[in-house]
């Protein structure tokens, strides 16, 4: 069986894996409640939080893509810019959609969820779009964006704002639950 893949084939599978993967993101830290995981995944259930899972998801399965990109020898460029743009923008995007929404029904699981299945469907078509274009030949760039965007979740994990985006309705918390 010949297996025939093209960039907007991943895309659609890319979209498939981080919606996917979006789930396991969302438990891993109280799995494994450490330091490093307390950056990579979400501690509470804070608006803020739930953005590590968009970043994250969007940033680690854009690499398995690239992996079924250089296998079959797809055609792409700026992989490195495509990536952290998906990552920033998926956060933007989602959040300039969702915090108007939260004012107006509250919590709502399935608001939730489907934002971000569309915001996964919108940054793959960026992403998409970003591939076909000229080489930029930036690299360095965009993997310090990333670095720094860690960075400013770790920051925001460890001394949240007290601001309603960083705070927990659940468990009436800011930041890392006490064990």
């Amino acid at each position: 069986m010949v297996i025939y893949l093209t960039l907007k084939k991943i895309k659609i599978i890319n979209v498939v894996i981080f919606f996917a993967l979006s789930f396991l993101w969302h438990f891993v830290y109280d799995l494994i409640p450490n330091f490093v995981t307390a950056i990579f995944f979400p501690v509470n259930e804070s608006i803020w939080e739930h953005m590590k899972i968009i970043f994250g998801v969007i940033i680690f399965g854009s690499l398995i893509s690239l992996i079924l990109m250089q296998k079959f020898k797809i055609k792409h460029n700026n992989f490195y810019v495509e990536i952290v743009t998906k990552g920033i923008l998926g956060v933007i995007f989602y959040l300039a959609i969702f915090i108007p929404l939260y004012n107006i029904f509250g919590e709502n699981m399935f608001i939730s969820i489907t934002l971000m299945l569309i915001t996964y469907i919108v940054m793959e078509f960026i992403g998409y779009k970003i591939l076909l274009l000229d080489e930029l030949n930036i690299k360095i760039l965009p993997i310090i964006l990333i670095i720094l965007c860690y960075i400013l979740f770790a920051l925001l994990t460890f001394y949240p704002p007290h601001n309603t985006i960083f705070f927990d309705e659940t468990k009436l918390i800011y930041g890392i639950p006490e064990k």
